[in-house]
C-alpha cells in the first residue's frame, strides 16, 4: 500500500490520563477518507514517549492496541481504551499518539497527535519505584488534531530560532509534525524519498533523517524550506 493512501487514515480529538499501570486513551474520531470500496490493513494505536533531555532518539512503546479493519469512508467515534501502562525512564519525554496499519509485511504510520506538555518521570532516590510527575490530572489534549486547516504553530516557530547547517534548527520536529499530504506535495524532490520520510517518521535528530536513503543536507534544506512557507 503506497503513502498516498495512508494519508486518508486519521486519528483526531486525542487525549490521555494515566492511572497507576494504567492508561486511558481517548479518541474522538478515527476516519478512513478512502473510497466506499476500500479495507484497510489492520489498525493499531500506539502512545509512545520521546526523548527530550538528552541528545540521543530514544522512544519507548508507553501502550499499544490493535482495532481491526475499517472500511473507508467511515469513522469510530468518542473512542475510549484502558490499556496496560508501561513506565519509561526517568527523565524528560514527549508524548506522541500514533496511527498505524499492517501492510502485510509490517505496520506503516499513517498519522500522528503530539502532546505539548511534557511528561517528567522522576528518578528513585532509593531502591523503590520511579515516581512519575504529570502536570495536571485530567486528561491532557493533543497539540492539535488532524482535520484544523491552520498551518501547524510548531512549523512557524522553526522560523524563529537559530538554525543550523541545513538552514533549519530541529527541522526533524517540523517533518514529523507535518501533515501527510502537505509532504508528499513538496516540490522538485523525487516522490520515493518523500514517501520514506513519511514511511520512516517519527524522526529523532537531523542525523537519522539524513540516514534516509538518498537524502542529503541540501535535499533536506529544500523540504523544510517548502514546509515552513
Amino acid at each position: 500500500m503506497n503513502a498516498l493512501n495512508q494519508a486518508h487514515l486519521t486519528i483526531q480529538g486525542c487525549g490521555y490520563r494515566i492511572e497507576n499501570d494504567r492508561v486511558i486513551i481517548t479518541t474522538q474520531r478515527i476516519n478512513s477518507d478512502r473510497p466506499a470500496g476500500n479495507l484497510s490493513g489492520t489498525l493499531r494505536i500506539q502512545l509512545r514517549a520521546l526523548r527530550q533531555d538528552t541528545g540521543n532518539s530514544e522512544s519507548v512503546v508507553l501502550a499499544s492496541t490493535t482495532l481491526g479493519e475499517m472500511k473507508g469512508q467511515h469513522f469510530l467515534s468518542d473512542c475510549s481504551y484502558d490499556l496496560a501502562f508501561q513506565q519509561p525512564h526517568p527523565g524528560t519525554w514527549q508524548l506522541v499518539l500514533q496511527l498505524s496499519e499492517w501492510n502485510g509485511a509490517d505496520y506503516t504510520l499513517c498519522d500522528s497527535a503530539y502532546f505539548d506538555v511534557p511528561y517528567h518521570v522522576e528518578a528513585p532516590s532509593d531502591y523503590s519505584i520511579p515516581t512519575m510527575q504529570i502536570n495536571e490530572p485530567e486528561i491532557e489534549k493533543a497539540v492539535s488534531t488532524p482535520k484544523v486547516a491552520t498551518e501547524n504553530p510548531a512549523v512557524k516557530k522553526s522560523k524563529n530560532v537559530k538554525k543550523n547547517v541545513t538552514g533549519y534548527a530541529d527541522g526533524y520536529l517540523v517533518i514529523n509534525k507535518s501533515k501527510v499530504d502537505k509532504l508528499l506535495k513538496v516540490k522538485g524532490v523525487p516522490k520515493k524519498i518523500l514517501e520514506k520520510l513519511v514511511a520512516e517518521r517519527p524522526f529523532h535528530s537531523e542525523k537519522s533523517v539524513l540516514n534516509v536513503k538518498g537524502m542529503g543536507p541540501v535535499m533536506l534544506g529544500k523540504i523544510l524550506a517548502e514546509l515552513t512557507k
